[in-house]
């Protein structure tokens, strides 16, 4: 074990006797009063941003290429304008992928010290524009690491053999990441709950009062993931997933509410699936024998889904959502929202999300996309709406999609998929389900 893990006071064993009861906490039956949801206008939300993957060596951008330096400045000037507006949001999130894409080497795609030159400066200059957008109004802002945000390369481990991160190429002691605007020791909310580990990337913080934000680094369970940091993907995955079950039950004990982090999310990789992959689950199918990081993560939000009201994440680049089930395969129990991507890399339009809630129970209760095209330098108004979408008046996700057929949720999904350019090129079906293995 490395000499920065210390043990923690839950084992493997006993998260998965735990979620093994057949006595698990069952979501209890919503009041009259909690059935009746806000009007989304009136409803606090979430700023959700992801996968920017800027080049600030490009002033243009179509579709097919990452994010340039022109599309970047209309994304921060319709940021602004939603900060700055009457109704601000509570907190912003950002799920990951900083910096554009590079070409990578025969085996992986390691970049040594010397040739990160490019790769840093698209982290930093992505960073300080965050920093900058949240300093005025002291909106609280929550970063967890993306595939392409180790400094070692994409896929790496976020902190690299000479144990640095991203986040050390904006240092800022008085208000640093992954939690701007946050306070370092938790009184009143906004603050930082736990981060144990800050060189894995993963934490829990108090945005708001009666909610816990865990940020996860999923790039740790992922299909793909080199170590450089010292420490094992087994060694590295466990000890997280052994954090996340402590957080959720300290949630559970506090009597708050859970919005989980990721950027990849669990489940199928529909674009893998559909080229044949023989392994398209978008997380490694360890640890190895035993329940896989999906099952114990899927054990874990079964068992703690009266307080987990909201999942977000990222890294498909496409505005998709995903059903996450009980055991036997026919009930769902949570709902996990993407933002797509800002990058127009994979032939989507550019885009965020708002993500509305309700403010006493912090179920998420709709979502606004609001898109733009590849060239655009000024971002506009385009924009479309879960509830318009799906066929739902604003309610719990869950509550809408549970009922729906899988046919059904993924005709409306192909129509939004691409964030309005088109229909997908391949079945985005396989993606939605997240299941335990057979």
């Amino acid at each position: 074990m490395a000499p920065w893990i210390k043990p923690l006071g839950l084992t493997l064993a006993a998260i998965l006797q735990a979620t093994a009861s057949p006595t698990l906490a069952q979501p209890a039956l919503l009041s009259g009063a909690e059935r009746s949801q806000p009007p989304t206008s009136q409803a606090p939300y979430i700023l959700h941003v992801s996968d920017v993957h800027l080049n600030t060596s490009s002033k243009t951008t179509t579709y097919g290429q990452d994010t340039g330096l022109a599309l970047w400045q209309a994304l921060k000037v319709k940021l602004q304008t939603v900060i700055d507006s009457k109704t601000p949001p509570a907190f912003i999130i950002f799920t990951g992928d900083l910096p554009a894409h590079y070409d990578c080497g025969p085996a992986n795609c390691y970049l040594p010290p010397s040739q990160r030159a490019s790769h840093n400066a698209n982290m930093t200059v992505l960073l300080e524009d965050l920093r900058a957008l949240v300093a005025k109004k002291k909106i609280p802002l929550f970063f967890i690491p993306g595939n392409n945000d180790g400094l070692a390369g994409d896929y790496f481990s976020f902190a690299d053999a000479r144990q640095k991160t991203a986040l050390q190429l904006v240092p800022e002691a008085r208000n640093p990441y992954p939690a701007l605007n946050t306070s370092a020791s938790c009184g009143e909310a906004p603050c930082l709950l736990a981060a144990p580990h800050p060189k894995m990337g993963y934490y829990s913080a108090r945005p708001i009062k009666g909610l816990r934000l865990i940020g996860l680094n999923t790039i740790i369970w992922g299909a793909t993931y080199w170590p450089v940091d010292g420490i094992s993907q087994k060694e590295a995955g466990n000890t997280q997933m052994l954090w996340f079950a402590e957080q959720l039950q300290q949630a559970a004990e506090a009597g708050e509410k859970v919005h989980v982090l990721m950027h990849i999310p669990p489940g199928v990789d529909a674009y893998a699936a559909s080229h044949g992959s023989n392994t398209p689950l978008m997380w490694a199918s360890l640890p190895a024998p035993g329940l896989t990081w999906q099952d114990q993560f899927l054990s874990l939000i079964n068992h703690h889904s009266a307080n987990v009201t909201g999942l977000f994440y990222g890294h498909t680049h496409m505005d998709e959502l995903r059903l996450l089930y009980d055991r036997t395969g026919t009930k769902v129990r949570e709902v996990a929202i993407s933002s797509p991507g800002v990058t127009p890399l994979d032939s989507n339009n550019p885009g965020f999300k708002r993500i509305f809630f309700d403010p006493k129970t912090k179920e998420v209760i709709n979502f606004i996309t609001h898109y733009t095209t590849p060239a655009a330098t000024n971002w506009g108004d385009s924009s479309y709406q879960f509830s318009k979408v799906y066929g739902c008046e604003p309610q719990p996700l869950v509550s809408c999609l549970a009922k729906q057929p899988l046919e059904q949720i993924n005709s409306k999904m192909q129509t939004i998929f691409m964030v309005k350019n088109g229909t997908p090129g391949y079945p985005t079906a396989p993606g939605i389900p997240v299941l335990f293995a057979p």
